[in-house]
């Protein structure tokens, strides 16, 4: 009886294909953390040039959600708020006057690409406040 060969889903093709896409495309180091049994899941962040990126196994709409739901719940107000189907971008502005910047790119129909700025300097308080911003969102998904 020959031996049954297990092939990858389309959906782990497509996310692997969606990591491959992200990795090439940025130039700092990317953190990945690849699931096991239960199927790919990407996950984890980078910094590059003054922004957290991240692509996540969620959908456009969940990550547009949850993007909008963490500027309420950290009182930053949205200054500008556009999305289609491929993309969305929320601007608006902290207690400090900078500028804050959340850009979601779809990449599958559970493939998002996370963008998220504060300011215009890479410094650790501008990363700390991208990152609870993320972590706010994070907690939406």
């Amino acid at each position: 009886m020959p031996s049954k060969v297990s092939r990858p889903s389309i959906k782990t093709s497509c996310l692997l294909a969606g990591l491959l896409a992200v990795m090439v495309s940025n130039q700092g180091c990317f953190l990945v953390v690849l699931g096991g049994a239960a199927g790919a899941a990407v996950g984890g962040y980078a910094y590059s040039a003054n922004a957290l990126e991240a692509t996540r196994d969620v959908s456009l709409d969940r990550a547009w959600q949850a993007a909008n739901g963490a500027l309420k719940e950290l009182q930053i107000p949205v200054t500008l708020s556009k999305k289609d189907g491929l993309s969305g971008r929320l601007e608006g502005r902290n207690v400090q006057d900078q500028r804050v910047i959340i850009q979601l790119q779809r990449q599958a129909d559970r493939l998002t690409k996370i963008d998220i700025s504060v300011g215009t300097f890479d410094n650790a308080q501008n990363r700390s406040a991208a990152q609870l911003i993320y972590d706010k969102m994070d907690r939406r998904f």
